[in-house]
């Protein structure tokens, strides 16, 4: 089944690809399927595409952090054509 799912992303470009495989993975597998997974991985994964192999190697490694936490004020400064998300009154603003 891993090599199916990488056969199918195998035609997008590649950082695609790997973002598409461990998504997949993620939302389709349950927990005690992605454990099994790990656990073959880290004995080599015999028989897996080297497309799986990498995607399921950085989706193993947890989140990607860019290091900044990012911070919204949706009163000040609204991305051009976007409006604050709320109302100066708060609640329905009513």
């Amino acid at each position: 089944m891993a090599n199916q799912i990488s056969q199918y992303f195998s035609v997008y470009p590649k950082a695609e690809a790997l973002d598409g495989i461990a998504k997949h993975i993620h939302n389709s597998w349950e927990p005690r399927m992605r454990n099994e997974m790990k656990a073959y991985l880290d004995k080599g994964g015999d028989g897996l595409s080297t497309l799986f192999i990498e995607a399921m190697s950085d989706y193993y490694k947890g989140p990607k952090s860019t290091g900044r936490k990012v911070t919204v004020n949706p009163r000040k400064g609204a991305p051009k054509g976007a409006e604050p998300s709320f109302a100066d009154g708060g609640g329905d603003a009513g």
